[in-house]
Protein backbone atom coordinates (compact mmCIF):
# COMPACT_ATOMS: atom_id res chain seq x y z
CA UNK A 1 0.00 0.00 0.00
CA UNK A 2 1.30 3.44 -0.90
CA UNK A 3 2.09 5.98 1.77
CA UNK A 4 -0.83 7.81 3.23
CA UNK A 5 -0.62 11.61 2.98
CA UNK A 6 -2.13 13.61 5.83
CA UNK A 7 -2.08 17.43 5.74
CA UNK A 8 -0.49 19.01 8.82
CA UNK A 9 -3.65 21.08 9.43
CA UNK A 10 -5.72 17.88 9.68
CA UNK A 11 -3.15 16.23 11.96
CA UNK A 12 -3.19 19.34 14.17
CA UNK A 13 -7.00 19.13 14.32
CA UNK A 14 -6.85 15.47 15.39
CA UNK A 15 -4.40 16.35 18.19
CA UNK A 16 -6.66 19.27 19.24
CA UNK A 17 -9.66 16.89 19.24
CA UNK A 18 -7.71 14.44 21.44
CA UNK A 19 -6.77 17.21 23.89
CA UNK A 20 -10.34 18.53 24.05
CA UNK A 21 -11.80 15.13 24.98
CA UNK A 22 -9.14 13.92 27.41
CA UNK A 23 -9.50 11.92 29.71
CA UNK A 24 -11.89 10.31 27.19
CA UNK A 25 -10.77 9.02 23.82
CA UNK A 26 -11.69 11.03 20.75
CA UNK A 27 -12.57 9.29 17.50
CA UNK A 28 -13.20 10.18 13.90
CA UNK A 29 -12.69 9.43 10.23
CA UNK A 30 -10.33 10.76 7.58
CA UNK A 31 -11.38 10.70 3.95
CA UNK A 32 -9.80 11.58 0.65
CA UNK A 33 -8.75 10.03 -2.62
CA UNK A 34 -5.79 7.88 -3.66
CA UNK A 35 -4.29 7.84 -0.16
CA UNK A 36 -4.36 11.64 0.17
CA UNK A 37 -6.51 12.78 3.09
CA UNK A 38 -8.55 15.92 2.44
CA UNK A 39 -11.39 15.77 5.01
CA UNK A 40 -11.65 15.12 8.72
CA UNK A 41 -14.90 14.01 10.33
CA UNK A 42 -15.02 14.28 14.10
CA UNK A 43 -17.32 11.55 15.38
CA UNK A 44 -18.90 11.82 18.80
CA UNK A 45 -17.57 9.22 21.26
CA UNK A 46 -20.82 8.27 22.95
CA UNK A 47 -18.94 6.66 25.85
CA UNK A 48 -17.63 10.14 26.72
CA UNK A 49 -21.06 11.76 26.70
CA UNK A 50 -22.85 12.30 30.02
CA UNK A 51 -25.99 10.17 29.93
CA UNK A 52 -24.46 7.87 27.29
CA UNK A 53 -26.31 4.95 28.86
CA UNK A 54 -29.59 6.55 27.70
CA UNK A 55 -28.69 6.41 24.02
CA UNK A 56 -30.69 3.93 22.00
CA UNK A 57 -27.61 2.35 20.42
CA UNK A 58 -26.84 0.63 23.73
CA UNK A 59 -28.59 -2.57 24.64
CA UNK A 60 -29.97 -2.73 28.18
CA UNK A 61 -27.06 -4.78 29.57
CA UNK A 62 -24.51 -2.27 28.25
CA UNK A 63 -26.63 0.62 29.51
CA UNK A 64 -26.86 -0.89 32.99
CA UNK A 65 -23.09 -1.41 33.00
CA UNK A 66 -22.41 2.18 31.90
CA UNK A 67 -24.78 3.56 34.55
CA UNK A 68 -22.66 1.98 37.27
CA UNK A 69 -19.44 3.58 36.03
CA UNK A 70 -17.99 6.91 37.03
CA UNK A 71 -16.97 9.30 34.20
CA UNK A 72 -13.32 8.27 34.78
CA UNK A 73 -14.20 4.59 34.51
CA UNK A 74 -16.21 5.29 31.36
CA UNK A 75 -13.12 6.93 29.90
CA UNK A 76 -11.30 3.60 30.20
CA UNK A 77 -13.83 1.79 27.97
CA UNK A 78 -12.32 3.32 24.86
CA UNK A 79 -14.75 4.68 22.35
CA UNK A 80 -18.03 3.91 20.66
CA UNK A 81 -18.73 5.97 17.56
CA UNK A 82 -22.06 7.76 17.37
CA UNK A 83 -23.87 6.07 14.48
CA UNK A 84 -25.71 9.26 13.43
CA UNK A 85 -22.38 11.11 13.11
CA UNK A 86 -20.86 8.11 11.31
CA UNK A 87 -23.77 7.90 8.83
CA UNK A 88 -23.64 11.66 8.16
CA UNK A 89 -19.87 11.41 7.49
CA UNK A 90 -20.36 8.40 5.19
CA UNK A 91 -23.06 10.26 3.23
CA UNK A 92 -20.88 13.38 2.94
CA UNK A 93 -17.96 11.25 1.68
CA UNK A 94 -20.20 9.69 -0.96
CA UNK A 95 -21.53 13.11 -2.05
CA UNK A 96 -17.99 14.47 -2.37
CA UNK A 97 -16.63 11.36 -4.14
CA UNK A 98 -14.22 10.62 -1.29
CA UNK A 99 -13.09 7.30 0.15
CA UNK A 100 -12.64 6.44 3.79
CA UNK A 101 -8.87 6.38 4.37
CA UNK A 102 -8.39 6.28 8.15
CA UNK A 103 -10.22 5.68 11.42
CA UNK A 104 -8.55 7.67 14.18
CA UNK A 105 -8.79 7.72 17.95
CA UNK A 106 -6.76 8.84 20.92
CA UNK A 107 -5.14 7.10 23.86
CA UNK A 108 -5.02 9.73 26.63
CA UNK A 109 -2.89 7.60 28.98
CA UNK A 110 -1.47 4.84 26.78
CA UNK A 111 1.02 4.50 23.91
CA UNK A 112 0.00 5.13 20.29
CA UNK A 113 -0.41 1.47 19.49
CA UNK A 114 -3.57 -0.59 19.13
CA UNK A 115 -4.88 -2.10 22.36
CA UNK A 116 -6.20 -5.67 22.45
CA UNK A 117 -9.71 -4.16 22.22
CA UNK A 118 -8.72 -1.97 19.23
CA UNK A 119 -7.33 -5.00 17.41
CA UNK A 120 -10.43 -7.08 18.10
CA UNK A 121 -12.81 -4.33 16.97
CA UNK A 122 -10.77 -3.61 13.81
CA UNK A 123 -10.69 -7.32 12.96
CA UNK A 124 -14.45 -7.64 13.57
CA UNK A 125 -15.03 -4.68 11.24
CA UNK A 126 -13.08 -6.29 8.37
CA UNK A 127 -16.29 -8.03 7.28
CA UNK A 128 -18.48 -4.96 7.91
CA UNK A 129 -16.61 -2.34 5.83
CA UNK A 130 -17.35 -3.99 2.44
CA UNK A 131 -21.02 -4.50 3.42
CA UNK A 132 -21.40 -0.74 4.03
CA UNK A 133 -19.47 0.04 0.83
CA UNK A 134 -16.35 1.37 2.53
CA UNK A 135 -12.74 0.28 2.03
CA UNK A 136 -10.81 -1.19 4.95
CA UNK A 137 -9.15 1.84 6.55
CA UNK A 138 -5.81 2.40 8.21
CA UNK A 139 -5.98 3.10 11.96
CA UNK A 140 -4.33 6.23 13.33
CA UNK A 141 -3.67 6.57 17.05
CA UNK A 142 -2.71 9.66 19.02
CA UNK A 143 -1.10 9.15 22.42
CA UNK A 144 -1.24 12.01 24.92
CA UNK A 145 0.73 10.19 27.64
CA UNK A 146 3.81 12.38 27.09
CA UNK A 147 4.00 16.19 26.70
CA UNK A 148 4.52 15.80 22.94
CA UNK A 149 1.66 13.87 21.29
CA UNK A 150 2.78 10.67 19.57
CA UNK A 151 0.91 9.86 16.34
CA UNK A 152 1.20 6.47 14.65
CA UNK A 153 -0.69 4.62 11.97
CA UNK A 154 -1.40 0.90 11.45
CA UNK A 155 -3.04 -1.61 9.18
CA UNK A 156 -4.99 -4.21 11.14
CA UNK A 157 -6.09 -7.38 9.35
CA UNK A 158 -7.16 -10.67 10.91
CA UNK A 159 -5.86 -9.47 14.29
CA UNK A 160 -2.43 -8.87 12.70
CA UNK A 161 -1.02 -5.34 13.20
CA UNK A 162 1.44 -3.78 10.76
CA UNK A 163 2.86 -0.28 11.01
CA UNK A 164 1.56 2.00 8.21
CA UNK A 165 3.74 4.77 6.88
CA UNK A 166 2.25 8.21 6.46
CA UNK A 167 3.57 11.52 5.22
CA UNK A 168 2.65 14.86 6.77
CA UNK A 169 2.29 17.65 4.20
Amino acid sequence: MADLVIPKTILDDIIAHANELTPHECCGLLAGTNGVVSHLYRIKNIVAVEGAQNLSSFDSAKAAHLERLSPDERAEIAFVMDMQDFSAAKKDMRNRGLDLQVVYHSHPHDPARPSVTDIKIASDYEEIWPKINLPIPAYLLVSLMNPTPDVRCYWIKSEHVVSADFVIR
